[in-house]
Formats: structure tokens, sequence, C-alpha cells
């Protein structure tokens, strides 16, 4: 099977969302499909910071893939906004059941949440966001004082995610592609960009041979022991990484 993988596309970024924005959006998306023919994508999170935007990119890679796979990532609760923040009565959780909710009016679209396991053509899927733990001083002065996570997504608690994820993990036996937003391992943006703090939360116990993964915006193949690690994020214009879907076989 051909996967096709991409995160943090930050389509709000690239396309603002009024002003003939389907248009402009249908071709930045178009750009985006892999060179050559996959069967599943993998969204690794952080479409856009507006429910419209997010479903419209699903629904054009729904068209050229058997099967597209999305988690949920940080900006996908955030509320950016005045007005963006009312029309959810200032409650993230309101906007991520908007997104599931529209998610399920696809047929060939998933949400992962909470590690369930979901087969598609005999391959196991399961995923999550990963929610790093705020456990540590180092984390929870980063999260309180230079994170946006604690500005911009409300009334929903991290720690408590972080929590239930974990344990829906440990119950989790073996699949062949885990996806998340946060990284599972320590890669070389903890290293170059910025404390792991608020960007990494380890999985200790391997459960994958394939791991898909974005939030820190490089693009990269990682092999650790028996398992692949890969991250292909789009990021922010300024960043100039290269915009293209890449592919691996499972």
């Amino acid at each position: 099977m051909k996967i096709a993988y991409i995160s943090d596309l930050h389509l709000d970024f690239y396309v603002q969302p009024w002003a003939d924005w389907e248009r402009k959006l249908l071709h930045f998306l178009e750009q985006l499909l892999p060179d050559e023919k996959a069967d599943v994508l993998i969204v690794a999170g952080d479409l856009s910071h507006y429910n419209k935007q997010s479903m419209f990119a699903l629904r054009i890679f729904a068209e050229h893939f058997k099967q597209v796979f999305v988690v949920m990532g940080n900006h996908d609760y955030y509320l950016v906004s005045n007005n963006h923040a009312s029309h959810y009565d200032k409650n993230s959780v309101k906007r991520e059941t908007e997104l599931q909710e529209m998610i399920n009016t696809i047929p060939n679209v998933h949400l992962l949440q909470h590690y369930k396991v979901v087969s598609f053509q005999q391959v196991l899927f399961a995923g999550a966001t990963n929610w790093y733990g705020l456990k540590t001083a180092e984390e929870q002065a980063f999260f309180n004082e230079r994170s946006n996570d604690s500005k911009l997504i409300r009334r929903y608690s991290i720690e408590q995610q972080h929590t239930l994820e974990m344990a829906a993990y440990e119950q989790l036996d073996k699949v062949d592609v885990l996806v998340t937003h946060v990284p599972p391992i320590f890669i070389n943006s903890h290293l170059l960009d910025r404390s792991p703090a608020c960007y990494l939360n380890q999985l200790k116990t391997v459960k994958a041979k394939h791991h898909v993964f974005g939030h820190c915006h490089e693009q990269e193949v990682y092999e650790q022991g028996q398992a692949t690690y890969y991250i292909n994020a789009l990021g922010y214009p300024d960043e100039k990484l290269p915009q293209k879907m890449r592919v691996f076989t499972v």
C-alpha cells in the first residue's frame, strides 16, 4: 500500500478565507498532491484555523485518495479572534465537535482519536493528537509564557486529554501505522529550534512499524530500532519548505 502524508498545512496562512478563497485554495491544494499515485493520505494535524477551510481541503483530498486519515493538531482547536471565539461560545471543544461531525459526512475520511484502531485494506491504523503532559516546570513555563496554546485553546484541558490518551495508548495493541500530531520521539527540531516543552510527548513503547507525525516544522525520516518515523510539515509560508506530499510503502 502506498501512503501519502503531510502535516501542518496552516491553510489560512496561504489563502485567507475570504475573497474567492475556494478557487485559490483549490489551486494550492492541487499543487500539494504527490507525484506518484497513493491509496491513502495521512494528514497529521494543523489543517487551518477555520473548519470551513479544513473541510474544503479534506473534500478535495477525498477525491484523490481511496482513504484519508486525519488527526487533530493544536491549531485545529484555536479560536483566533473575538468573533471566532464567540461563534463557538469561547469553547474549543465545540469547534472540535463541529469538525468531527463535518468529517463524518465524507465516507472515505476518518478522524483518528484516542488510539482507536481502524482497518483499511487489511492495514491497521490508529492515532491521536498525542498531547504533551505539562508535567514539568519547563513545560508549564513554556506553555504559560510562550505558547499560543495557553491563549487560543479555550475551556479544553490539555492535561486531562494527555492522561486519557496515554491510558488509551497503554491498551493499544500493535498496528501497522500510527499517526499523531505531537512528535513521539526526540527530533532535530528539538535541538535546533526550540525546547522540547510542548513539542514532544515521548511514546516509549513502540507499537507500529510506521509512525507519521507533525507539530514541528521539518521534513525528515527517522529510523529508530525497528520503526520508521515520518514528518512532512508544510509549515508557514516564510519557512519556505517544499510544498509536496511525500509517500511511503507499507
